[in-house]
């Protein structure tokens, strides 16, 4: 039982570190994506949307959450909640995925 705890507990923390490591990536990315205006349709306009897409990821982690809007480096842009709800997600996800495949191979055992 103490076992079990103690690999729970792992599976837990290493879920956790990937989720905040992704979640600000991830999460800049959807916001570039949805917030390009200038972007047209057609297959420039979804290549325009990536390009900001990627952009975006990184501002939006080294700004941990609160991308410019302009080149001034202003911002009235707050992404914080959905920072921590696309780190839930995939903390979540990845925990239960482990959890589900830790126990297909204790029971192969």
């Amino acid at each position: 039982m103490l076992e079990n705890n103690k690999t729970n507990t792992k599976l837990l923390i290493t879920s956790s570190i990937t989720g905040f490591l992704l979640s600000f990536p991830i999460t800049g990315f959807i916001y570039g994506f949805i917030i390009c205006e200038d972007c047209g349709d057609g297959f420039s306009g979804i290549l325009g949307r990536l390009f900001i897409g990627l952009v975006e990821s990184i501002l939006t982690t080294i700004t941990f959450g609160a991308p410019w809007d302009n080149e001034g480096g202003t911002s009235s842009t707050n992404l914080r909640f959905f920072v921590f709800l696309t780190f839930t997600i995939i903390t979540l996800l990845i925990y239960f995925i482990r959890k589900r495949k830790n126990k297909k191979s204790k029971a192969d055992n």
